[in-house]
């Protein structure tokens, strides 16, 4: 996955996380619902102007939609850490404390296994 993906992923996760459409993102930032589509596909990379834009609207800073992307990890393991953070970004502080514990356990398990 080319950095213009990881970073489009990035971009795509903010207002996921928000409950935005992408028209209602691309309305919010003054691009097209094409120009936001190709972001966050990583046909194209955003200008910076852009970035300060989403970073603005969805009320995150700009090194979120870089976080990890140069990382050694596989393909699927970025778009899965991704798709945990905006179910983490979902939760309330309580559930949030209960899904700590469950992955805890599940880790647990795991070194117990190998």
């Amino acid at each position: 996955m080319s950095l213009k993906q990881r970073v489009g992923l990035r971009v795509k996760e903010a207002p996921v996380a928000r409950g935005l459409t992408q028209e209602a993102l691309a309305d919010l930032v003054g691009r097209t619902v094409e120009a936001v589509s190709n972001i966050e596909r990583g046909r194209t990379f955003p200008t910076i102007d852009t970035l300060e834009q989403l970073g603005r609207h969805l009320d995150v800073p700009i090194q979120q939609f870089f976080e990890d992307v140069e990382q050694k990890v596989s393909d699927r393991r970025f778009v899965l850490e991704g798709n945990l953070k905006i179910l983490v970004r979902q939760l309330s502080n309580e559930d949030l404390e209960i899904a700590v514990k469950q992955l805890a356990v599940v880790v647990e398990i795991r070194k117990n296994c190998s």
